[in-house]
């Protein structure tokens, strides 16, 4: 492409030379506007920019549908600004190893969808923008055939501590749980724990009501699967996406595209897609909320809550 811009550039040199014998005002405008087409020509076009997402753990996981289509929503937002992009799967990895690879800088722009702790918003480089809309702060549970009598006479908060719930590997809600007196048993198996609360060895599964029919609808079919519709907790749990601190022009992309699309209303409308059929299902306003704190996001920048979802 560039020899034969150069080819055709010599051509017009020779018919600006020719026309200067004649007009020399022509020329000047002729003279001017190969300037401009050189400049263009010779100036670097947009390279194509890799993200990296997090894969599904497995083939019934829907849980990142939502994170990969809302990330790629921010970059398409911004094509114009930063140019073209490419979006690529990380392995399949734990939310553990997930942090590891980010703190490590393993893969291109990789962006996980995290928890907010003051330490990581000290250590990694994030967007300032909660991809839930809080809504997967309010957890109800999958119940164990033997609580399930027990949970509906759970009236407080110290009669469900006696539940033991379940968690998987590098969930930040092991902390926060744990924190509030709850019995945690950890897993590093996400389908396992679903098989876990249904044979009785754990009492209940957490999970955030934007997510959960979406599991119920998958694992019933699979195994005997109860869901509780008596109580649920809430405890404030925004979520960002978090990347190293070395991406810097990877984050103001993303927070730009993040903030076009809340502005525009196309955020919201992938949010509705993917969870208010969810959040409606489990029909909160009838169930008992028991509030829990989260000790780890004291002191952070509260402006995120102005973008929460009410339920």
């Amino acid at each position: 492409m560039a020899k034969t811009f150069c080819k055709h550039f010599m051509k017009i040199k020779l018919v600006v030379r020719q026309v200067s014998l004649i007009d020399h005002g022509l020329a000047v405008k002729l003279r001017f506007a190969v300037l401009v087409l050189a400049f263009f020509a010779e100036a670097p076009a947009f390279s194509e920019t890799i993200f990296t997402h997090l894969s599904p753990a497995t083939k019934d996981d829907t849980r990142q549908g939502y994170h990969i289509e809302l990330l790629s929503l921010a970059l398409e937002k911004t094509v114009d600004k930063y140019g073209p992009y490419r979006l690529v799967p990380a392995p399949v990895m734990n939310a553990a190893r997930s942090m590891s690879s980010v703190r490590d800088n393993l893969y291109p722009n990789f962006f996980v969808n995290e928890q907010v702790t003051a330490k990581r918003l000290e250590e990694l480089g994030y967007v300032p923008f909660p991809i839930h809309m809080g809504i997967i702060g309010y957890r109800v549970f999958f119940v164990s055939p033997k609580a399930k009598q027990k949970i509906n006479k759970a009236i407080s908060l110290e009669q469900l501590k006696k539940f033991s719930i379940g968690q998987g590997l590098g969930w930040g809600d092991i902390d926060i749980l744990k924190s509030n007196g709850f019995t945690v048993i950890v897993a590093n198996n996400y389908e396992g724990l679903f098989e876990m609360v249904a044979s009785n060895r754990i009492d209940l599964l957490a999970r955030g009501v934007n997510e959960v029919m979406g599991e119920f609808d998958t694992f019933k079919r699979q195994i005997d699967l109860h869901l509780d519709e008596s109580v649920a907790i809430y405890y404030p749990l925004p979520r960002y996406f978090f990347t190293h601190q070395s991406n810097v022009t990877a984050i103001q992309r993303v927070t730009e595209g993040l903030f076009a699309a809340y502005e525009d209303g196309s955020l919201l409308r992938l949010w509705e897609n993917y969870y208010l059929d969810s959040v409606s299902r489990v029909n909160l306003p009838e169930r008992v909320i028991f509030k829990l704190d989260n000790p780890f996001i004291e002191g952070i920048d509260k402006s995120y809550e102005k973008y929460l979802y009410k339920p």
